[in-house]
């Protein structure tokens, strides 16, 4: 049984331009695996795929009631169980960097949704909202103009089984930033996001998944001459979450620098995942690369997975390291801060809040976290 609800997938697809093209692309997705190769901690199938194909999900458009925006100041996309609310979207399966065969749920993605195009500078947020099974796929492709800057939000919210999933391209020209974030929100629900990114400026990326009863996050970017990327990844289970997320940087170019930090909060009996590959290719000489992972375990059954993994395949590199660590709240940091008048579970809450609160982190970040670690009872 796939993801989706065959006759109810190509009944939607057949009101959209680009049919045949979107038929084909739908029955790669049918014949493709989700992976090849499962013995390295960097594609190991740590996703139980086989849960999503249970979903069975139905592909309508039939929008939420009274929906708000949840982030002002934001030129904003809004998507409500597939019904555009504000803005028309172009009707094309052209998805920029991404293709069909570099996912399974890529092309699934890619078979139903239409394309937010994102080329000028300013701030936006892309809300992908869905409740009810239901599959709500999305396009999002973003070009920076040469020397601006622009400010993209992703935000999936998903509840009562329902399933957002999100193909997004990024293109940063020489000269020019982008602030990124991808937001995955969910609550009894599922959650695919597939990046891929060509960065020859700058690009500072959070992204945050929270609530997945099975999720999946991947964010690939390939660096230029002396381009840089910085980004903050966080995978946060509550309950029996299963929440996977996978952040990738290769290094091409000269002189590019990359800094990168991961983080995974496993509590209840969830199983989290936080991986990340740093790769400094052959021709990325003078380059800088730096990819730290820690986890915080709370609760006997829970389980965290971090792996950040460094790969140097020459030897002229200015810096090129790693770290792990997995652990238990520190019973030391407990008693320190109960001497101090807060008793046991006030001090676990602010040592949790204080693992996973970055300075970077936009209002709907803060806010999800305070929820989740509020959700834990904290």
């Amino acid at each position: 049984m796939p993801v989706v609800d065959q006759e109810s997938f190509l009944k939607y697809i057949s009101s959209l331009e680009s049919k045949t093209e979107r038929e084909e692309i739908f029955q790669k997705y049918l014949t493709l695996p989700y992976q090849v190769i499962s013995d390295s901690p960097t594609i190991k199938h740590y996703t139980e795929w086989s849960v999503f194909d249970t979903l069975n999900l139905e592909m309508r458009a039939t929008p939420i009631k009274d929906l708000t925006i949840p982030l002002e100041g934001y030129t904003s996309f809004v998507i409500s169980n597939n019904t555009p609310l504000n803005f028309s979207p172009i009707d094309s399966v052209n998805s920029g960097l991404v293709k069909p065969e570099d996912h399974k749920l890529v092309a699934l993605t890619l078979a139903g949704s239409r394309k937010v195009l994102i080329n000028r500078g300013g701030k936006y947020l892309v809300y992908n909202r869905c409740q009810g099974k239901i599959f709500c796929p999305v396009l999002v492709e973003v070009s920076v103009p040469d020397g601006d800057n622009v400010d993209v939000i992703y935000y999936s919210d998903s509840s009562d089984g329902a399933m957002p999933s999100a193909v997004i391209s990024l293109d940063v020209p020489k000269g020019s930033s982008m602030s990124f974030s991808i937001v995955n929100s969910s609550r009894d629900s599922y959650a695919f996001t597939y990046t891929k990114g060509s960065i020859k400026g700058e690009i500072n990326s959070s992204i945050f998944s929270v609530g997945q009863s099975l999720g999946h996050t991947e964010y690939h970017v390939e660096l230029s001459d002396e381009a840089v990327a910085n980004f903050n990844a966080k995978s946060l289970g509550i309950g029996n979450n299963r929440v996977n997320v996978l952040a990738n940087v290769n290094h091409v170019g000269r002189k590019s620098v990359s800094n990168g930090v991961l983080k995974a909060v496993a509590s209840g009996s969830s199983y989290t995942v936080i991986r990340g590959d740093a790769v400094i290719g052959e021709n990325a000489i003078d380059s800088s690369t730096t990819i730290l992972g820690r986890a915080l375990i709370i609760g006997d059954d829970a389980k965290a997975v971090v792996a950040p993994m460094l790969e140097v395949k020459t030897g002229k590199i200015i810096t090129a390291k790693h770290s792990a660590s997995a652990s238990k709240v520190n019973e030391d940091l407990i008693f320190y801060l109960e001497n101090r008048g807060l008793d046991k579970r006030s001090a676990e809450g602010l040592i949790i809040r204080g693992f996973l609160t970055d300075d970077n982190d936009n209002d709907i970040i803060r806010k999800l976290v305070e929820d989740a670690i509020t959700k834990m009872g904290y």
